[in-house]
């Protein structure tokens, strides 16, 4: 779920910028395109304006359009990733690590539509033998694994993980991960996220 315009506070917002100037709607009218039904409509919050609108709205009240849009977005109160397909093309490719650089196997983002997350929960895919590149950062991490057997080094250690198998550690320490299998591992990783 991606995130939404509150259009009930941008049509407030314009309204209070219109009277605030003491401009009726045929004053705002006659310096645009609109009609006087269409900024009706957005003041009441019944339209969503596009980009040159809100551009050419803002430039008729004199103000910017930045004062007419910020923080108008409301983040999604959830993401829901479905079993199936949804999301699993895209897990096809390689994805880059926290620390930019490409991370090997798939791995599938559970919260990319979450605005500002505090969390990075991803399925990781490993073929046998497929290993992760070695990471390190601040924070913890959590992992789960979902099927088939894993192997993470993590520091000097070597531990393995069969279906089933969680996990949680300083992510500070250097790890890697490890199809240690036949078959292909799969594993829910939970990690703060970057930045």
């Amino acid at each position: 779920m991606s995130p939404t315009i509150n259009l009930a506070t941008l049509g407030r917002r314009v309204r209070e910028t219109r009277l605030n100037r003491k401009m009726t709607l045929e004053e705002v009218v006659a310096k645009t395109d609109f009609t006087v039904s269409w900024l009706s409509k957005l003041e009441n919050g019944q339209l969503s304006p596009s980009l040159e609108g809100l551009v050419a709205l803002a430039a008729a009240l004199n103000c910017g359009v930045d004062s007419l849009v910020e923080s108008l977005t409301v983040p999604p109160r959830h993401v829901l990733i479905r079993a199936g397909n949804n999301g699993r093309a895209a897990a096809r490719k390689q994805q880059p690590s926290r620390n930019g650089r490409s991370r090997n196997g798939e791995a599938q983002h559970l919260a990319a539509g979450w605005t500002g997350a505090a969390m990075e929960p991803i399925v990781l895919s490993f073929s046998p033998g497929e290993r992760s590149r070695s990471e390190s950062f601040n924070g913890e991490r959590f992992v789960l694994v979902l099927q088939g057997r894993i192997r993470l080094e993590y520091g000097d250690e070597a531990i393995q993980l069969d279906n089933g198998d969680s996990i949680y550690f300083d992510g500070s320490c250097p790890h890697q991960i490890t199809a240690a299998g036949r078959t292909t591992a799969r594993v829910l990783s939970v990690t703060p996220t970057p930045g």
